[in-house]
């Protein structure tokens, strides 16, 4: 299988693309950019638009071919190619400062947006944040999955069954065949994209790093959750929450209290206008590395 050549290093003797574009503290809200989980749509994170801190911003990202009428699951392009499209539809809708959050398959997505934008010296994010995903060097696999092959060859009970243990199947969808039909079909091609991924070399992120996992999650184990921190260059934080795999629509696992808490935390208000980092500084935070 051919690894999509996502990222390249930075030419000898030019620094590695370090910060964002707007220094923290500009004026405009900053945005949080939501990706979603295989099988989803932005709909996902429809209840986020009113619950985020005061100056900040929700924009769910609507994949290529996701969201409106659907009666075909559009087969994704690859994954270079769907982060190239990606970046080029972000770059019109959130020009300003933002950071990112990805679920599940969003989260390697959100992982190769910034790898992609570092190596082309495009806008950075301010905060990555994560969940309920492997770290990019361990994943290689949803719901069991590890190849387009074995894909194709899970029949639908099987996937049903799978994605049922995993809190990803309303129990109301089982009684309706026509829409779990469809449902699969976007599942099967989300997951024929997260199989084919194949890790390569990257430089680490250079902004702060938070990820977020369920303690009862049944696909991703906290040390895969942890793994992460190999790829943040300064702030790292791991967050286990009392939640599953869909920690998005599971309220009681308190995952928007806690994503509040870290925004505040770590990216400056459009209210907090202060003198620009340096180039040595900016987009790292002082405080020590830890997890929880």
């Amino acid at each position: 299988m051919i690894t999509p050549a996502l990222t390249r290093p930075a030419p000898a003797g030019l620094p590695e693309p370090n910060r964002p574009t707007s220094p923290p503290g500009s004026a405009g809200p900053v945005t949080l950019v939501c990706l979603h989980h295989a099988g989803g749509n932005s709909s996902a994170f429809r209840e986020w638009r009113d619950a985020l801190p005061e100056g900040f911003v929700a924009h769910p990202v609507r994949l290529p071919g996701r969201d409106g009428p659907v009666t075909t699951p559009r087969r994704h392009p690859g994954l270079a190619a769907l982060v190239r499209e990606l970046d080029e539809q972000l770059a019109e809708e959130v020009p300003g400062r933002y950071a990112v959050f990805g679920h599940s398959m969003g989260a390697m997505l959100a992982f190769w947006l910034v790898q992609r934008r570092m190596a082309r010296g495009g806008p950075l994010p301010e905060l990555f944040l994560a969940a309920a995903y492997a770290a990019p060097h361990l994943a290689g696999s949803l719901l069991g999955v590890t190849s387009e092959d074995a894909v194709d060859a899970l029949d639908d009970v099987t996937l049903a069954e799978r994605l049922r243990a995993a809190g990803g199947l309303p129990a109301e969808l089982l009684a309706r065949p026509q829409w779990l039909r469809l449902l699969l079909g976007t599942v099967r091609e989300d997951l024929r994209l997260c199989a084919a991924h194949r890790y390569v070399a990257a430089p680490r992120l250079p902004m702060p790093v938070h990820v977020f996992g369920g303690r009862r999650d049944p696909i991703v184990s906290v040390e895969q959750l942890r793994g992460w921190r190999e790829h943040a260059a300064g702030d790292f934080g791991c967050e286990i929450l009392d939640g599953g795999h869909f920690l998005v629509q599971e309220p009681h696992a308190g995952l928007l209290p806690a994503l509040r808490r870290r925004l505040t935390r770590t990216v400056p208000g459009p209210q907090a206008v202060g003198p620009s980092p340096s180039p040595q500084t900016a987009g790292m935070s002082p405080a020590p590395t830890r997890t929880k």
